[in-house]
């Protein structure tokens, strides 16, 4: 992991965008939209963390958060577009799959975080080990969005369970599968999108509204614009 870190300082960023939402994920639907749900544009890396993404959001975007923000759980999904079925002349509504990444806890281990409740692997992180993973781990691929629940503390002061996220994860309109794609998605590939030569690849797969010219799916990005932050910050 050390050496991924390092060459960061080689590598471009390029542009995620993080989708947020009070109380529970965007529905798959609402990304078919031409009007896309609120999100803040980040510039990061492959080695990014889902603890990071959190800064990242903190920073561009506080009024998505609680105040005070300690104890407020955000869990992470990965959004995809369902390619599955589709055609180079399908004009049908783009649909998207969904899959957990899982959360984070903002200020876990200070006062006011615990969990009374041990035994529950719902309300405690033991069961969350997606928390140090990085992007490239998820197989993220240029183009693909991340969404985040934002679920602020119960009203006993408790942290949210990730449970409370999983309503509306799924389309009902989506016969036969499953938010965990496992099989992944035909065409994926886990090098982050720097292969320059990709070959076979169609039209964009929002109908050329997003993303298009450069911002086609899986390609090498330009640099970022300077400055860009890396999500290496703190909590205030």
């Amino acid at each position: 992991m050390l050496d991924a870190r390092e060459s960061d300082e080689d590598t471009s960023p390029f542009l995620v965008r993080l989708f947020h939402r009070t109380g529970s994920f965007h529905r798959p639907e609402e990304f078919a939209s031409p009007s896309l749900p609120p999100h803040v544009p980040i510039y990061t890396w492959s080695t990014c963390t889902l603890h990071e993404l959190a800064l990242e959001l903190a920073a561009a975007k506080p009024s998505a958060l609680p105040t005070p923000a300690i104890g407020t759980r955000l869990s992470f999904q990965l959004v995809c577009p369902d390619l599955r079925g589709t055609s180079v002349n399908n004009t049908g509504q783009p649909k998207f799959a969904v899959k957990e990444l899982g959360s984070i806890v903002i200020g876990e281990g200070y006062p006011g975080t615990e969990n009374t409740d041990e035994t529950d692997p719902d309300v405690s992180m033991r069961d969350d080990g997606g928390k140090d993973k990085t992007l490239a781990d998820w197989r993220f691929v240029v183009g693909d969005y991340v969404s985040c629940a934002v679920l602020p503390p119960l009203s006993d002061g408790s942290v949210a369970p990730p449970a409370n996220t999983r309503r509306g994860s799924i389309s009902s309109g989506r016969e036969g599968r499953t938010s965990s794609f496992r099989g992944g998605f035909p065409g994926r590939d886990s090098n982050f999108g720097r292969n320059h030569g990709r070959q076979g690849r169609t039209t964009s797969w929002r109908d050329n509204r997003f993303p298009s010219g450069d911002w086609r799916r899986g390609e090498q990005l330009p640099d970022g614009p300077p400055g860009g932050s890396r999500g290496r910050g703190r909590w205030y």
